[in-house]
């Protein structure tokens, strides 16, 4: 399972079989997406646990493709055997930061279900590659992919619901003329089959590989070709989605100069000119000219307001109203701070504009317009930020975990700090948004002093949180592990139980599950508002009427409880990793010759660390407690052992709940005595 716990509670158990996409986004941000189910937008601590994290979803999906060939799943503890690459070669694939891209060299490989691409370790002439070498994986088995060729010889974007990822053929392939294109069409053909295979599949609820599925796909041969039509199909879904690549991938657009303007034919021949008595021959039809490149095809785009829906003044009344006195007229507006607060994002239309600047901004167009948003409600100027990370609590004036939060979606790339330190102008002369990525591009650790921080602001309120959650399961435990009046009871339900089922010649039973517990409001008697519940009442009425004050013993059951042992376990266990984080990060820095100011950071750093050590050393110990006693709960009522509390005790609550309503129907129905019945 894949679970999602906040505070506890696990809040989605979603099972391993429908896990079928995993996509990388910027920094620290990636996605997992679902059979069934809307996808999940994820962002991790740092970009190692997103690594290591999509590592671990990559396997998943992978067993969930490459199944046994009678259909069982593969184990978590068994790999599945590795699958026969359909192709192998060398391919650069466009990556980059937020405001510098580059082509990295990758070795890759297509396999029946998925993309993987290995960086090369050493950096050739005037080639990129990754810093971190982390392995691509690109997955085709979710039935969403399409290929298609952009302008271009050499190039081709593979297209996920996620991500548009943009290849080219590397120049040692180019050497002979055509073989960039024909290496890209062998891409092009092998990964266009593949991706038709998986989303056929998809149509007719296919998922992963099913019985004989992986044989099939073996079978399907890459070097044979598909056929005329399917690559005319390929073909016309490039062209048809030419315009939706992005331009800055196309290493030659083409010259709009050499295209004629969009819906000039040439003149018909003029039929007066015919000579009499000849045939007037019918005008050819000439087809348009192809459509223009996207980029060259945007023009001025009228642009728009919100409206204010008013009720106007009638002009016979403007007269004599102040309306019409000259005073009011001549009152200027800044007309440009209307139009970025109320303006209309139309379908398929641009952002709002930021104030007009004659500024280049060397960041992406889409970042800068977010990262400018969250600067102008940032009352930090571009050189004190260095400043700012150097205060570890947020009461001496560091910075807010909103903050900490924004500002690590925009920690500039490796690729971007060269970009940057490249510029040799007046930094006074760079747009905010410039000036802001050439401080954090100065700044050494940027990143993990970031997360740092957040881990510090997240760590007290965390433990808060946590602390009376686990309190309240520890009770819980231990009430109903005291509670011997609750095992009358069960031991009464034995009885009734065992009695319907001997005359309904069924097997005595010695014991039950306290999820049967759910099913006794749905055996109705004769009566149909009388249901077993009723009957358990009116046996511990008749037989021993102090018991069936049992609920009052159980008070910690009243409300349904929220949190799970497992959950709070696992919540306690990851604030135990953030803090081991901080405490090698500060041993660390010991070894280092420290400044005045970073000797006092690292002061306050040790100060916060061996106080919040001491809070999760008591955190622990309390979950420890609880962990124990809620083992003992599942020995004592014969439970499984990989039972989560969250369910067991929902049994007990609406058990109590439900023997409450049904013990006062069965007082009611008392005679005078106070006996039913």
């Amino acid at each position: 399972m894949l679970c999602t716990i906040e505070k506890g509670l696990i809040k989605r158990q979603l099972p391993f079989a429908i896990v079928n996409g995993c996509d990388d986004n910027m920094g620290s941000r990636f996605s997992i997406s679902f059979k069934g189910h809307h996808d999940y937008e994820l962002e991790a601590m740092s970009v190692h646990d997103k690594n290591k994290i999509m590592q671990l979803v990559n396997q998943i999906i992978y067993r969930n493709i490459y199944s046994h060939p009678e259909g069982g799943a593969v184990g978590a503890a068994q790999q599945p055997a590795p699958s026969p690459s359909l192709r192998e070669g060398v391919l650069l694939l466009h990556r980059g930061g937020l405001a510098s891209f580059r082509w990295v060299k990758y070795e890759v490989q297509l396999h029946h279900g998925q993309m993987t691409l290995v960086p090369f370790s050493q950096r050739g002439p005037g080639e990129a590659t990754s810093r971190t070498p982390v392995n691509v994986v690109i997955h085709l088995s979710d039935g969403d992919t399409s290929v298609k060729k952009p302008h271009g010889a050499d190039a081709f974007v593979l297209a996920t619901r996620k991500n548009q990822y943009h290849f080219r053929v590397p120049p040692s392939c180019q050497s002979d003329p055509g073989g960039a294109q024909s290496e890209r069409d062998a891409w092009v053909q092998a990964v266009d089959k593949l991706c038709r295979e998986w989303k056929r599949r998809s149509m007719h609820g296919g998922g992963g590989c099913p019985i004989g599925g992986r044989q099939s796909l073996r079978h399907l041969s890459i070097a044979e070709d598909a056929g005329e039509d399917a690559n005319e199909d390929a073909n016309e879904d490039a062209n048809e989605d030419a315009n939706d690549s992005e331009s800055d991938s196309d290493p030659n657009p083409p010259d709009p100069a050499a295209l004629p303007p969009a819906g000039t034919l040439p003149e018909p021949p003029s039929h007066e000119a015919a000579s009499p008595g000849e045939p007037v021959p019918s005008p050819k039809r000439i087809p348009p000219p192809p459509p223009l490149p996207l980029k060259f095809m945007i023009g001025p785009r009228k642009f728009r307001t919100k409206a204010f829906h008013w009720d106007p003044v009638g002009p016979q009344k403007i007269a004599k109203s102040f309306w019409g006195k000259e005073r009011h007229r001549g009152i200027e507006v800044d007309t440009t701070r209307l139009d970025h607060q109320f303006a209309v994002n139309e379908p398929g239309s641009l952002a709002p504009p930021e104030p007009s600047s004659t500024q280049h901004i060397m960041l992406n167009q889409k970042i800068a317009h977010n990262f400018n948003i969250f600067i102008k409600s940032f009352a930090v100027k571009p050189t004190e930020l260095k400043d700012k990370l150097l205060v570890v609590n947020q009461e001496d004036g560091g910075l807010s975990e909103e903050h900490i939060t924004s500002l690590r979606r925009y920690v500039p790339t490796q690729e971007d700090v060269e970009m940057y330190e490249a510029y040799k102008g007046a930094v006074s002369e760079l747009h905010i948004v410039d000036q802001y990525m050439m401080e954090m591009c100065a700044i050494p650790d940027l990143s993990p002093r970031l997360d740092l921080l957040l881990t510090l602001r997240e760590l007290p309120t965390s433990m808060a949180d946590l602390e009376p959650l686990i309190g309240q399961q520890t009770r819980m435990c231990a009430q109903l592990h005291a509670c011997a009046s609750l095992e009358a009871v069960m031991h009464f339900l034995l009885a009734v139980g065992n009695h319907l089922n001997r005359n309904a010649g069924r097997e005595k039973a010695r014991g039950f599950r306290l999820s049967s517990l759910t099913k006794l409001s749905r055996l109705h008697g004769r009566e149909r508002s009388f249901t077993l519940l009723h009957a358990l009442a009116e046996q511990i009425l008749l037989q021993r009427p102090a018991l069936a004050n049992f609920t009052d013993q159980l008070t910690q059951f009243e409300s349904v409880p929220g949190a799970s042992v497992k959950g709070l376990t696992a919540e306690v266990d990851v604030l135990k990793d953030e803090l081991q984080k901080v405490v090698r990060y500060a041993k660390s820095s010991e070894k280092k010759k420290l400044a005045a100011d970073q000797a006092n950071f690292y002061r306050d750093l040790k100060a916060a660390v061996d106080r919040y050590q001491t809070d999760l050393s008591a955190l622990t110990k309390s979950c420890e407690t609880m962990k124990k006693l809620y083992a003992a709960i599942l020995v004592k009522f014969g439970e499984a052992s990989d039972q989560d509390s969250q369910e067991l005790f929902g049994f007990i609550c609406q058990f109590l709940h439900d023997f409450k309503r049904a013990r006062a129907d069965v007082m009611w129905s008392s005679g005078p005595s106070g006996t039913p019945q």
